[in-house]
Formats: structure tokens, sequence, C-alpha cells
């Protein structure tokens, strides 16, 4: 994913209130990607590893928001999360991708996550 980075932002807009961002594509696209699915679909060496049997499964970050996203030269963006995770840069062709194919990525995530046992919801630990 995010090879292909013939496509280029013309805006990309946060909405807080909604946890979404919305990106407006040169080709007149545009997608609006929830800030969970930006989390659980980081490209980072961490969270995807670097062969396809190193990925992580992210799960309980329903409730993640974007703290800061700024820009990386002329081709991607980096995003700070509010669960402190803020290694992922996401290239114009990851985020194509990730808005193009969102319907089958998300549906694949929700099946992963319920073939693990995992949640979106995270649980909180109580100290004791």
């Amino acid at each position: 994913m995010g090879r292909n980075d013939d496509h280029i932002p013309t805006e990309i807009r946060g909405i807080a209130a909604e946890r979404r961002v919305v990106i407006g594509w040169e080709s007149g696209e545009e997608f609006s990607y929830p800030m969970e699915y930006l989390r659980v679909g980081c490209p980072c060496a961490d969270c995807r590893g670097h062969m396809p049997s190193q990925r992580k499964l992210i799960f309980g970050k329903r409730d993640v928001t974007i703290e800061t996203m700024e820009a990386v030269g002329h081709y991607a963006i980096k995003i700070h999360f509010s669960d402190g995770h803020d290694t992922g840069v996401y290239s114009w062709g990851t985020l194509y991708e990730l808005g193009a194919h969102q319907e089958r990525f998300w549906a694949d995530y929700l099946e992963e996550l319920k073939a693990a046992g995992k949640s979106r919801v995270s649980i909180p630990i109580v100290a004791v």
C-alpha cells in the first residue's frame, strides 16, 4: 500500500467534533477518514512490521483522536495521535489507498478483530 504517489491532495482538514479527517484530491475525489481508521491503518514499521507476518493487530482505538498533523516534505503527513503514537508517516499514496478502499479495509479489520477476540474499545486498567 502507498507505493502509488500519483495522487496529490488539494486539502486536508481535521474535523475534531466528528473524529474525522477529510482529504480532497486533485482528481476531484474526497474521502472522509475516521481517526480510528487512520490509527489502525498506521503504516509505520512498528505497526506493519518489515514483513507481513510481523504486522500487529491494533485494537482498542475507537476513541483515539488526532492531536496534530504535520507535513513531511511534499509527499506525506505525520500524525500524532492521542494515544501517544506518532511514528507513522502517511504518504499521499497510502492515504489515497486508505480512502479508496476504506469499506473493504474496514470490513477486513473488523473480521480480524472478531477472529482475535479483540475489541475497538479500550478497557481501562484501574490501579489497586
